[in-house]
């Protein structure tokens, strides 16, 4: 099945230990059942409602900027999916040392290094839902974003 990019939250401010995205925070039901983890900052993104919520999936976008070269730079880690005790909520916990992986070919000497958002391969994609928040956990040197996708019409 074709998918298409729809869009996408707004990448978490460094520092915040819970961030939020839409307009309408007020009305959607609270993340506050979701405890603070040590070591962790907790990501909370809400997606908006729609007709039928089966056609659209959320991707878990997790990664940092970082200065690179000509080579090929991903992260180590994984997200894995866990459910809140004696609530039955979906979370999401990445367990990264922000550490990254390189090919190792040699660029120009006067090749310049530039700054890009490098990620954490992964091909998961979760379950839309707009009446739970999306809660992620990840280290505090990761930003996290969600991309909404959609089965073309």
């Amino acid at each position: 099945m074709k998918a298409v990019w729809l869009m996408a939250g707004a990448v978490a401010l460094g520092g915040c230990s819970t961030t939020m995205n839409s307009a309408s925070d007020a009305s959607r039901p609270s993340a506050d059942m979701f405890p603070e983890m040590d070591n962790m900052t907790k990501h909370v993104f809400y997606v908006e409602p729609v007709s039928n919520e089966a056609d659209k999936r959320v991707e878990l976008v997790v990664g940092k900027t970082i200065e690179k070269d000509c080579n090929h730079v991903s992260l180590g880690g994984k997200i894995t999916e866990h459910n809140l005790e004696g609530w039955g909520y979906t979370y999401y916990q990445v367990d990264s040392s922000g550490a990254g992986m390189s090919t190792l070919m040699g660029c120009p000497e006067d090749m310049e290094k530039v700054e890009a958002f490098v990620q954490i391969p992964t091909r998961d994609l979760y379950r839309y839902n707009s009446k739970l928040p999306v809660v992620v956990y990840a280290p505090a040197d990761l930003d996290v974003d969600i991309r909404i996708w959609a089965a073309e019409e």
